[in-house]
């Protein structure tokens, strides 16, 4: 009889990847050495087509929509996460009430619940904006802030140093004699047996704001100290992003040193000599770097940084007006462009005379317009009356004032010639346009005079007009015709194209299982994904990062919303984004979820 195990190891191999690889994996892996070596290699290729997935912008978003029999946690904000084994456990945080919590939840991967574990010992104060870093089976919790109850005090600022048991469900406090100030949205990685907590908005006794001193806690000693540092320091901050870079190095990006003190940079911790020397990193490609880097979730995927913010300005062009510049007067043989309806009358053009120096009599009113008469020839109206002729010395040969001025101005330009009112310059599809019926055409050698708009002495018989009159309009009702039918053609062939394109968009929404993503289904108000490489970190003399280019502004449908001091933990090929806080500018509401997110690679089954 057949059994799983006569299966070949690809086959087996790719039944173990649609196993969640958290405590389902590792039960398979205790079955055989054959099990637990195909076991390391599904984790392993997770990894792998994860780290793939963020170079090639090959991501999904999945929302976990939660049993609602089993117990839920509230929602909240500005809490503290760490990712232990199969678990991630959350504590404290704020909600839009006004309050603060001090609970501890832990999310099972695996099967995808909250649990809500009965803890004993000495509880933590409730508070945000702590820090939770994990070590050897215990969750070391320090400092923090809560709701400040009395009066022209905003918070109160925690330096409690809190350890809780994981096996034992039990917390412990620890207060030492000498430590680090209260503070709030610092930053703590492990290194070896030791946390390093860096910058901070701290009380003293001298003062209330940021820093960027660095503590150092013994984890197995439980004693506070501070090591010595080169006078090259990053700025003071808070609200940054802390990455361990192997045992000897630290990565500290963004931050905020106050209002309108955002930080984009990026500074390097050396700390294997006895003075820790700080060195500014140098970053390349600074148009895919998030805006606003402070209060996002950020994590590390072996060497890749992967830090969620909002949608890059960058990335939406502002279209302005372009004004033509100034070409100068135009050409005296440029008329007025050509009105939409064919039966209007032309204006003729107006020449381009340079102003006289002289002064002018206002104009007189136009005469009114001669009525058209169908079929009947129109005499062309009159223009208005000459203009008075420049002055000329009188008979004392004295010449006027006018004069005098007109030759300090200098010679004028030449005149340009006169033409016919009705004289406009003729342009290539002036062919296709009827023909006014009431204008005559010019005899050749004829030209009517300027000013009295003389008409033409031998005007063509009536009987020639009415035909050539008859002639445009069939002409005309012949191109209407064809307009038309080219018309006709064009929505049939259109409609036929429409109908193509909703057969095959029918074909493959029914030959996917979801269906495809366009940017129309894509919101724009979601969080937006940035990467960066700092693969390239300790290799040079000068470190630097790279921040990759996004595709789609960083968006992926179903990307969680724009929330702030929300939580990303790194799984087995998978981020998880738990809470945040959502301000709405227009109301000045806010609105706390407590909704979890993953990030992944799609996968298809072939």
């Amino acid at each position: 009889m057949a059994s799983i195990n006569d299966l070949p190891n690809e086959i087996l191999e790719f039944i173990f990847g649609l196993i969640p690889p958290y405590q389902d994996l590792e039960q398979c892996s205790a079955v055989c050495k054959r099990w637990a070596s195909l076991a390391m290699n599904v984790q392993m290729r997770k990894r792998a087509t994860l780290q793939k997935g963020l170079l090639d912008f090959n991501l999904c978003w999945r929302r976990e929509v939660l049993n609602s029999q089993t117990p839920s946690i509230a929602a909240r904000f500005a809490h503290a996460s760490s990712l232990h084994r199969n678990s991630m456990y959350v504590f404290g945080g704020a909600s839009s009430y006004d309050t603060t919590f001090n609970d501890l939840w832990r999310f099972d991967l695996s099967r995808r619940e909250w649990i809500r574990p009965i803890s004993m010992g000495t509880y933590p104060s409730p508070k945000a904006g702590a820090s939770l870093v994990c070590y050897k089976g215990r969750l070391v919790l320090f400092g923090g802030w809560r709701h400040s109850y009395a009066p022209f005090q905003l918070c109160t600022l925690f330096d409690e140093l809190h350890l809780y048991n994981i096996a034992d469900n039990r917390w412990t406090i620890h207060n030492l004699a000498f430590g680090p100030p209260p503070m709030t949205g610092h930053s703590a990685t492990v290194h070896r047996n030791k946390m390093i907590v860096f910058g901070g908005y701290q009380k003293t006794m001298e003062n209330l704001g940021t820093s960027n001193d660095i503590w150092v806690l013994d984890l197995e000693k439980l004693v506070w100290k501070r090591p010595q540092v080169s006078d090259v320091k990053p700025p003071a901050r808070y609200g940054q992003f802390q990455m361990a870079v192997g045992e000897d190095h630290i990565l500290i990006l963004g931050g905020t040193g106050g209002v309108n003190r955002i930080f984009n940079d990026a500074w390097l911790l050396d700390m294997r000599n006895d003075v820790w020397r700080w060195r500014n990193v140098q970053i390349r490609n600074k148009r895919g770097t998030v805006i606003h880097n402070w209060s996002y979730p950020a994590c590390n995927v072996g060497s890749k940084v992967i830090v969620l913010g909002p949608t890059s300005p960058n990335d939406f062009q502002i279209v302005r007006q372009h004004r033509p510049a100034n070409q100068g007067l135009h050409p005296p043989n440029l008329g007025r462009p050509r009105p939409a309806n064919p039966g209007e009358r032309q204006r003729p053009a107006e020449p381009n005379i340079p102003p006289r120096q002289n002064p002018v009599r206002p104009p007189l009113p136009p005469p009114p317009p001669v009525p058209v008469v169908p079929m009947i020839p129109a005499v062309p109206a009159q223009s208005g009356p000459p203009r008075d002729p420049e002055p000329r010395p009188g008979p004392s040969r004295v010449p006027s004032p006018n004069s005098q001025l007109a030759q300090i101005a200098g010679p004028s330009r030449a005149v340009p010639a006169i033409r016919s009112p009705l004289y406009r310059h003729q342009q290539e599809d002036d062919r296709m346009l009827p023909k006014r019926f009431n204008e005559a055409p010019s005899e050749h050698g004829h030209m009517a005079m300027a000013a009295f708009s003389v008409p033409p002495s031998n005007p063509p018989p009536v009987h020639a007009s009415r035909e050539r009159q008859l002639e445009r309009l069939r002409k005309m009702e012949e191109k209407i015709s064809a307009m038309r039918r080219e018309q006709r053609e064009q929505q049939e062939h259109a409609a036929a194209v429409a109908a193509a394109i909703a057969a095959a968009a029918v074909a493959a929404r029914h030959a996917l299982e979801a269906p495809p993503v366009t940017p129309k289904r894509i919101k724009r108000n979601g969080l937006a994904i940035y990467v960066c490489d700092i693969s390239q970190l300790l290799t040079n003399e000068e470190p630097s990062i790279e921040w990759q280019e996004t595709k789609n502004s960083g968006l992926i449908a179903g990307a969680p919303d724009h929330f702030t001091f929300s939580t990303m933990v790194s799984g087995n090929g998978e981020l998880i984004v738990f809470g945040g806080l959502n301000k709405n500018p227009k109301s000045e509401s806010s609105s706390v979820t407590n909704a979890i997110h993953f990030l992944t690679v799609p996968t298809t089954v072939v």
